[in-house]
């Protein structure tokens, strides 16, 4: 669905985040007949004549409804809904705008490493004489990049290109979009959204079911999945479009850990496929990679104390994510601070991997998930025969605490939670501000 498809009809918006105040701008902005908006706490900050409520049932009168990404379409009210009245999506029908308007879109998805891998490859672009804008999940939603015109026609001279980071609740909504892709990692998450894994996978993936051949470049730890719900003709390798013989000359000088490595790889490939040529901007686009700074939350050093560094990296939220952080660090003593609201998801090789660190890793846990992780490093120690490096507490404060009393320097503090923040926090910034307050509070030194 495009804009000219909302004029003169009713509009719905089902939630009013991000997205769906953007969603409100542009069903007036296409000459929507009427605007409904349903949301829990009603706003109150509308435009005039748009009406707001909490009842769902007032959608069901719509021609068309945005529904938020927040709201699975797996509840029973979402499918009954869905079955009267056509639910849409801002980032499906802003994708549909930008591909009719012929402007180069790239949309990167993965469990983790989507942020930091969107963002480089908006680098790559700019430097290699591209213009290009970074939006989507990263924070802001398409629909506004379309109607402040930040994006010029991909036709004109000196077209934009747009770079989008897209969630599996956004992905899962998109119908027909055929662009460039670029897949980073997949791995068990928002199971409380999408029900199953499987059902998880395909719903990520689901935004490039309409690709061509050759134009999603997939990592290798993700390839498997895809090609699991993606014609492997649309898959391609990122070695096969940048050798890794080449790759060694684009370092990622201020990124952390191997995984930033893979994730400067599938950004510099992706880019290649939408026409950058290494070889005429080869300086221009080393000298971006290398002067990259890790994005805020993901392993982002953040503050010092006592010849101890602390490191932000509130964004994980996967135990395969809270991995790679400890792999960025190996050989370091790190004290890792992990837990958060519990989603059924399995710690058992983190426990695991804890423990083999033998040693250099001690954990200290926060509830919810603090517990089953907890349980699954004293059950991994007990196997091998040594003391379990686990310390259990009760709040983030607490855990802090205990990180400054028993680290040593020269070690670091790796706040990775390894699962989300909401059981105690608003998101993931709250907690990561937090964390900040208490360690200044300490006495420890901004960075």
């Amino acid at each position: 669905m495009r804009l000219d498809g909302l004029a003169g009809g009713r509009v719905g918006v089902w939630g009013h985040g991000r997205e769906g105040r953007a969603a409100v701008r542009a069903a007036l902005v296409a000459g929507a007949a009427g605007v409904v908006v349903v949301d829990a706490v009603p706003p109150t900050d509308l435009p005039e004549g748009v009406q707001a409520g909490p009842d769902v049932a007032a959608l069901a009168g719509c021609d068309v409804v945005f529904r938020s990404p927040g709201i699975s379409p797996y509840r029973e009210d979402a499918r009954a809904l869905a079955a009267r009245t056509c639910l849409t999506s801002g980032t499906g029908v802003a994708l549909a705008e930008f591909a009719a308007r012929g402007v180069p879109t790239l949309c990167v998805t993965g469990t983790k490493g989507k942020s930091t891998t969107s963002a480089l490859a908006a680098a790559v672009l700019v430097a290699a004489g591209r213009p290009a804008v970074h939006a989507g999940n990263i924070g802001t939603p398409l629909l506004d990049v379309l109607l402040d015109g930040h994006v010029t026609e991909g036709g004109a001279p000196g077209g934009t290109s747009l770079v989008v980071e897209v969630s599996s609740y956004q992905a899962a909504a998109v119908e027909g979009w055929s662009g460039w892709g670029a897949v980073t990692s997949l791995a068990p998450e928002h199971l409380d959204w999408h029900g199953d894994v499987a059902t998880y996978y395909r719903d990520k993936l689901h935004v490039f079911a309409g690709c061509g051949p050759g134009s999603v470049v997939v990592g290798a730890q993700a390839r498997p999945v895809a090609e699991r719900h993606l014609d492997p003709a649309v898959l391609v390798d990122p070695a096969d479009v940048v050798p890794e013989a080449r790759l060694a000359g684009f370092r990622p000088e201020r990124l952390a850990g191997v995984h930033n490595v893979a994730n400067v790889h599938v950004a510099l490939a992706a880019c290649v496929r939408m026409g950058v040529d290494l070889d005429r901007s080869g300086d221009a686009v080393r000298a971006a990679v290398a002067g990259f700074r890790a994005l805020p939350h993901r392993l982002s050093p953040v503050a010092t104390r006592n010849g101890v560094t602390f490191v932000d990296d509130a964004l994980s939220t996967t135990p395969v994510s809270v991995l790679a952080a400890l792999d960025a660090f190996a050989g370091q003593q790190v004290t890792l601070i992990a837990g958060g609201q519990d989603r059924g998801l399995d710690y058992t090789d983190l426990a695991r991997a804890v423990v083999a660190r033998g040693g250099t890793v001690q954990a200290v846990t926060i509830p919810d998930t603090g517990a089953r992780l907890a349980a699954g490093i004293r059950a991994a120690a007990a196997a091998a025969g040594v003391d379990a490096p686990v310390t259990e507490t009760a709040s983030l404060a607490e855990a802090v605490g205990e990180a400054l009393r028993t680290a040593r320097p020269g070690g670091l503090v790796l706040l990775s939670p390894g699962a989300p923040s909401y059981n105690r926090f608003r998101n993931y910034e709250e907690l990561a501000r937090t964390y900040e307050h208490i360690l200044v509070d300490a006495g420890a030194q901004r960075v």
